[in-house]
């Protein structure tokens, strides 16, 4: 904190001041702070009911730290100290040495041991571990705010003095319902011998090549003079008879 301040402090040394207004409540004025070959212009207005210096470019406000704005116009009205109202608790040494507050904003009194604030750090790193967990997914984040808006009623009724017995036999859970899956692909149909074969490709006439008809209704199939069968008699033919 030393060395930020002290380099506000070396900065404000080439900035140029000029008074633009001044009345019975404020005075403004306009600071150029010349930084590496370029000129910045802001606005330092004291307010002189309150006693309060504040810079355009809210660098206390950011930083904590007075501005080299705010510095330069201290040392012009030759200001010694600087005002305590600008130097903030938390670069103190006696920061940590403050009173624990609930969220109420209400003093702890059981903070002289020591022991409230190990086990408000020690809950802190934990529920600090589980965010990080949960924020890798959708699911993680709704789970854990969930889990957060149950513990918060849970804890709100043992504040209230319910029995630890009476709180966990009050809470109700609802499990949603799962995520419909989506099979990929479908069944196929079941298909003919008639329609199958078609699929094989167009079927020829092995006697003629002809594709209208295959070899059972092939008209020189029916042509052909078929030859007795060896079971039948052959009838003898008699060339004598007219």
């Amino acid at each position: 904190m030393f060395q930020k301040f002290e380099q506000e402090l070396m900065q404000s040394l080439p900035c140029f001041m000029e008074l633009k207004m001044d009345d019975a409540s404020k005075a403004i004025y306009k600071v150029s702070e010349r930084k590496r070959g370029k000129t910045r212009v802001t606005e330092v207005v004291y307010d002189k009911y309150f006693d309060q210096w504040s810079c355009s470019c809210k660098g206390f406000e950011f930083i904590g730290i007075l501005c080299c704005h705010a510095l330069a116009l201290l040392k012009r009205e030759q200001i010694e100290y600087l005002p305590n109202k600008y130097i903030l608790n938390r670069w103190k040494k006696t920061a940590k040495s403050g009173f624990v507050s609930d969220s109420n904003g209400n003093e702890i009194k059981d903070c002289e041991n020591s022991s409230l604030l190990i086990k408000r750090s020690r809950m802190s790193i934990l529920a600090s571990d589980v965010i990080e967990h949960a924020l890798m997914s959708e699911e993680g984040c709704e789970l854990l705010s969930n889990n957060l808006n149950d513990t918060r009623v849970t804890l709100k009724l043992l504040n209230d003095g319910v029995s630890p017995s009476k709180v966990g036999g009050s809470q109700t859970r609802y499990l949603k319902d799962p995520k419909r899956v989506t099979h990929k692909g479908s069944s196929k149909r079941v298909k003919g011998a008639k329609e199958k074969g078609m699929e094989r490709g167009i079927r020829h006439c092995q006697q003629c090549g002809q594709t209208s008809h295959d070899i059972r209704r092939c008209p020189r199939m029916a042509n052909t003079p078929t030859s007795p069968s060896d079971n039948e008699e052959s009838t003898p033919i008699n060339l004598s008879d007219p």
